[in-house]
């Protein structure tokens, strides 16, 4: 593909940080934070011709609004990790906050951020032509379509913000510290890219109920709301987990229906769930607490720490000790 044809989208990259006052030039991929204004940098990977990945790891000195307008339509998902800040985007006011993402569709942006002092900034975008966008999500072998002028609904910008999930926050950290040789490395990214996006136009467009899976289409509605609130029941005490007979009980439904009604809903059984649970709560609590893993381990049950560090590195490919490092 031509990479001309999306020079006007790439071009947004030098234009957003006109504070710093980088010279309008395509190739610049690293822009280092002048030390008058602050530390850190911000780089950018272009993945492929209308698609690229800017990751801002930075701090500012003082109170700065950053100005941001484009008339280049594009899809973009962007992860804070550290930060909070406030948008403005055409008139309509956004608090971005710590892990959290916004899913964006913009048509036209007029946008202005105000930084705060000496706030770390820790976070990564994903951004897509619009035209890139409709040639991924084209259907196959179905007839369900993402009509962007439908999502849209004629405003310049729709947005979708939720909070970043332990398993999210993995690929995020992934995409942040890529473990392959420089070669693979743009296949790597942008294969994690891609599945973080379907993953969240999955949440945003397409769950309803972000409760409620897309799986268990055969279980009746009572049994599906007993089931979910097992499943909350669970998580919740996750630290000292009620045995199978309890969980029944406390939910109103049979033993059975919870065991078959979870693989069916969930696909796995009731404690493979509060396994995954318990992994994808000790990960948060490693990256946003700075806990020790014996701490993690005795937050989600585990009163062996080597038993839980054994499931974390079945689960996650490394040992708990590691993360964030």
């Amino acid at each position: 593909m031509n990479d001309s044809i999306h020079d006007d989208f790439h071009n947004n990259y030098p234009r957003y940080l006109n504070i710093l006052n980088v010279p309008d030039d395509l190739a610049i991929d690293q822009i280092e934070i002048p030390e008058l204004i602050g530390s850190g940098a911000i780089k950018r990977t272009k993945l492929r011709p209308g698609m690229e990945l800017v990751i801002a790891d930075c701090r500012l000195h003082q109170k700065q609004t950053l100005h941001f307008q484009s008339d280049v339509p594009m899809i973009e998902l962007s992860f804070w990790l550290k930060g909070n800040n406030d948008v403005n985007l055409s008139g309509k006011p956004l608090h971005i906050r710590d892990n959290h993402c916004q899913l964006a569709f913009m048509q036209h942006l007029d946008a202005e951020m105000y930084c705060t002092a000496n706030e770390p900034i820790l976070a990564c975008e994903i951004r897509l032509a619009e035209s890139v966008f409709i040639d991924l999500v084209e259907t196959l072998g179905g007839d369900t379509r993402l009509d962007i002028k439908q999502i849209v609904a004629a405003e310049p910008v729709r947005i979708f913000q939720q909070a970043i999930q332990p398993s999210e926050q993995l690929l995020v950290r992934q995409l942040l510290n890529c473990p392959f040789e420089p070669p693979l490395r743009k296949m790597y990214i942008e294969g994690k890219a891609l599945e973080l996006l379907a993953i969240y136009l999955q949440k945003c467009l397409f769950d309803t109920d972000d409760s409620i899976p897309r799986n268990g289409k055969g279980l009746r509605r009572t049994d599906l709301d007993k089931i979910c609130a097992a499943a909350d029941m669970l998580v919740a005490r996750m630290d000292q987990p009620p045995s199978l007979l309890e969980l029944s009980r406390m939910a109103g439904i049979s033993d059975f229906k919870l065991k078959t009604g979870f693989r069916e809903l969930y696909g796995t059984t009731v404690f493979g769930y509060l396994r995954d649970k318990r992994m994808e709560q000790a990960l948060f609590l490693l990256e946003t607490e700075g806990i020790s893993v014996y701490e993690a381990a005795i937050a989600t049950g585990y009163s062996n720490p080597s038993h839980f560090a054994s499931v974390f590195r079945e689960k996650y490919g490394f040992n708990p000790g590691q993360w964030g490092k």
